[in-house]
């Protein structure tokens, strides 16, 4: 990541929303009931620019942040990592974490706070050692969201805000919940995910996961019905993806960046995957 962003070992307590941040978010003293029945202590959509960063060293809540446009950056294992649309941020209590809106750039993000560690129905989703990101769909709390603050802003209809929070927080148990998986499998895929250009395979995918290549292939088909190699080729060409949309990289540079030897590589995983050339999804995708 840059040099210009702060220094992980020297981060301090930061709360700072930013000048030009929008914020709509629903608090739990708007309505005590998201705290005495889900563990919600608060929950919003954020627009942030730049100027905007948080910084908790020690939190004594938990939280799930989804980004849903523009791109982030969050702090994972002491390094900064970006966060695209379609991935999740969680970040459990008692543990260091932080973001913000990338320099120059438009970012937002949804969000759920909960008190402690969360209530058992979220399982061990933030009872980890620290931060971690997850993918799901970029808009995953977006309607519960819009539709809570509404309702809080405007009527305040018991029943219905009721409702909004049931289906925020089935919405998010879903997508926390469905990651339990082996945390081996976790950590290799994070470590993957973390380094694209790495000339992975499976033997060095079970060596890192600590397992033998036929468990590693099995967890994989339970987990995401693919094997260990489709399951790379499809993070890499999801990475590809996000630079044709966000960056102004040339498509060698993507390629050597996500793994491929060259362009033409990229260009036949990418075309069997998204069934579109990556110069043609690029312009596609830019033209909207």
């Amino acid at each position: 990541m840059s040099q210009t962003y702060p220094d992980p070992q020297r981060l301090e307590e930061t709360h700072f929303t930013g000048r030009d941040t929008f914020r709509r978010s629903t608090e739990h003293s708007d309505y005590p009931k998201m705290r005495e029945k889900h563990g919600m202590l608060a929950a919003g959509h954020t627009v942030a620019r730049q100027g905007n960063l948080f910084v908790r060293l020690n939190p004594s809540f938990s939280q799930i942040l989804v980004s849903y446009a523009g791109e982030g950056v969050m702090l994972i294992d002491d390094r900064w990592m970006p966060l695209y649309p379609g991935h999740a941020y969680i970040t459990p209590a008692g543990a260091k974490h932080a973001y913000f809106a990338k320099p120059d750039a438009t970012w937002e993000f949804s969000w759920v706070i909960y008190e402690g560690t969360g209530p058992n129905s979220l399982g061990s989703a933030f009872k980890t050692e620290g931060p971690y990101m997850i993918e799901v769909q970029n808009n995953l709390l977006n309607q519960p969201l819009i539709g809570l603050y509404n309702e809080s802003m405007h009527w305040h209809d018991e029943m219905v805000m009721d409702s909004w929070i049931q289906l925020l927080d089935t919405y998010v148990r879903r997508a926390l919940t469905s990651e339990e998986i082996d945390p081996r499998l976790r950590r290799l895929w994070l470590k993957v995910s973390e380094n694209l250009s790495h000339p992975w395979n499976c033997v060095n995918m079970a060596e890192e996961a600590k397992m033998s290549e036929e468990h590693l292939r099995r967890l994989c088909h339970q987990n995401y019905s693919q094997s260990p190699i489709q399951r790379l080729r499809s993070l890499r060409i999801k990475y590809a993806s996000e630079l044709l949309l966000y960056s102004n990289l040339s498509i060698e540079q993507i390629s050597e960046e996500v793994g491929y030897n060259d362009a033409a590589s990229l260009y036949r995983s990418f075309l069997k995957i998204r069934g579109v050339s990556p110069g043609k999804y690029r312009r596609q995708v830019r033209s909207h």
